[in-house]
């Protein structure tokens, strides 16, 4: 049996069609709107901050997976300022699975849809990707459990592929960054599906509406990602909860096991960039230093 092709999926204040309610339907495609968005989506501020997260979450768990044979594409528009698309190269240099996408479509799945299909005509059938947001960093184990899973399913056309556990951290308004236990099925990072269709994206469907499209599979026994909420995320014009009712505060213990098990990247990293540019640094154990040199770093 052939070896699984699996692709990975990320924008990177991409133009266009998103996860942003103004932006779903045709209206993604909307010139007046696309224009507001550029003027959010390009700002310098919002760009160092992302692209900090960028370098220092989703990058970073991408290089350290412990499968290492899958492709990364990265999908940007040719509107992304050109000093942030060379910082963007320079940063997925070192990474050899990462490819970035430059595409005038307003859609991903437009943007997207040839270089599927190529990776199908190559692997012989369609690919199972994932999506991962640029802010989002997903389990060092990531792509060896889904090739594990999908091995089981190999058989079936297409499938779906869950990891609901994780930890969420940041911070709004400058607040201290605080850390939560997370459980949530076909949350978007990590989503993962093999589409019936070659050239299909899985970002046509909603990834929580995947379940009900194919047959799925939920493994609730790992941490597989660990979600950034900011004031930098994409839905904080809309969001009803900061952090929702069922996540659950992490203890710096559980935290720290988590993290050399799944995220061991992290460890020693200083996390402070998630809190507003005047506010003092927070390190891993959600407690707030007293100096700047407290933090870790």
């Amino acid at each position: 049996m052939a070896r699984e092709k699996i692709v990975g999926l990320c924008r990177f204040s991409f133009l266009g069609r998103c996860d942003w309610a103004s932006t779903r339907g045709q209206a993604g495609k909307d010139p007046e709107l696309l224009q507001k968005r550029a003027e959010i989506l390009f700002d310098p501020r919002r760009l160092a901050r992302r692209m900090q997260a960028f370098e220092t979450l989703c990058l970073p768990s991408m290089a350290a997976q412990t499968d290492q044979d899958f492709s990364f594409l990265i999908l940007v528009s040719p509107e992304l300022p050109l000093e942030w698309y060379r910082r963007l190269q320079e940063a997925c240099k070192p990474v050899p699975q990462a490819r970035i996408v430059m595409s005038s479509e307003r859609t991903p799945c437009d943007a997207l849809r040839p270089h599927l299909r190529s990776f199908a005509q190559e692997a012989g059938r369609s690919v199972l990707q994932f999506r991962v947001d640029d802010d989002d960093a997903l389990s060092i184990h990531h792509v060896a459990r889904l090739r594990a899973h999908a091995r089981r399913f190999a058989d079936l056309e297409s499938v779906a592929i869950s990891f609901p556990l994780g930890v969420s951290f940041g911070s709004y308004e400058g607040d201290p960054v605080t850390f939560w236990r997370s459980q949530q099925p076909f949350v978007g990072a990590g989503a993962a599906v093999r589409m019936r269709a070659p050239g299909r994206s899985i970002f046509a469907i909603d990834h929580f509406q995947l379940p009900r499209h194919f047959v799925s599979v939920t493994d609730q026994s790992v941490f597989g990602h660990m979600i950034l909420r900011w004031d930098e995320g994409k839905s904080i014009a809309t969001i009803r909860a900061k952090f929702p009712p069922w996540f659950k505060a992490m203890k710096p213990a559980a935290l720290e096991k988590i993290l050399a098990d799944d995220f061991p990247f992290l460890i020693g990293r200083d996390l402070g960039f998630v809190r507003r540019a005047d506010a003092p640094k927070l390190d891993l154990s959600g407690r707030m230093p007293q100096r700047d040199e407290d933090a870790l770093n």
